[in-house]
């Protein structure tokens, strides 16, 4: 059977200004590699290179604006991850369509090769209190699944979303030690939004 590679984005646990650099990075090796044609690209390198500016141009307008202009940087972060979450995934079809240079290609595009295997895989919903207000998550990954919503909840009945991430392992901190906070995540795929897990609880250490 033919093992698939994954690549790492690696944007997730960024600042947004580190966010910047490294998909500029990404961006140009993917340009310049010859992998990765312009007529075959999902999102053209145009687009990438504005979203890339607009998200430098935000966070130059938030160091000194208003809480607006720190929303509107994250909105801008958002975007942009969310389009290079969809390059990666076009990364690892250019890559194993040729899969003699498979982990090759992926390098080229200035990303990881994902390490295969390991124990991080979960079946469901995990929770995990880690002490001094720290949380981690952990959800599975079904196929196509992209990106995961998370939400959180003090008596299971009004949730908040927290986090947005294409990560299936997260940490939320600051929570409240002694305190029973309530879990629950919503995949996101081509499809869109799908259903809201079944809720699990943790006590903060």
């Amino acid at each position: 059977m033919i093992q698939l590679l994954k690549a790492i984005l690696g944007l997730s646990k960024l600042s947004p200004a580190d966010k910047v650099i490294k998909s500029q990075n990404i961006k140009d090796s993917m340009q310049s590699s010859g992998n990765f044609l312009a007529s075959n690209m999902p999102i053209t390198y145009l687009i990438l290179q504005t979203l890339i500016t607009d998200l430098h141009n935000a966070i130059i307008a938030a160091a000194n604006g208003t809480p607006t202009d720190t929303a509107y940087m994250h909105e801008q972060e958002r975007m942009l991850v969310n389009a290079f979450n969809l390059i990666k995934s076009h990364v690892e079809m250019v890559a194993n369509n040729n899969s003699a240079n498979a982990a090759s290609i992926i390098t080229s595009a200035g990303m990881q090769v994902a390490t295969l295997g390991g124990s991080n895989a979960v079946s469901e919903l995990t929770l995990e209190a880690l002490g001094n207000g720290k949380i981690k998550i952990r959800v599975p990954r079904q196929t196509g699944e992209k990106a995961f919503i998370f939400e959180s909840s003090t008596d299971n009945i009004t949730w908040t979303e927290v986090l947005f991430s294409s990560n299936t392992t997260i940490t939320l901190s600051s929570q409240i030690p002694v305190s029973t906070i309530y879990i629950r995540y919503s995949a996101i795929s081509k499809t869109g939004k799908g259903a809201s897990s079944q809720s699990k609880s943790v006590v903060v250490l």
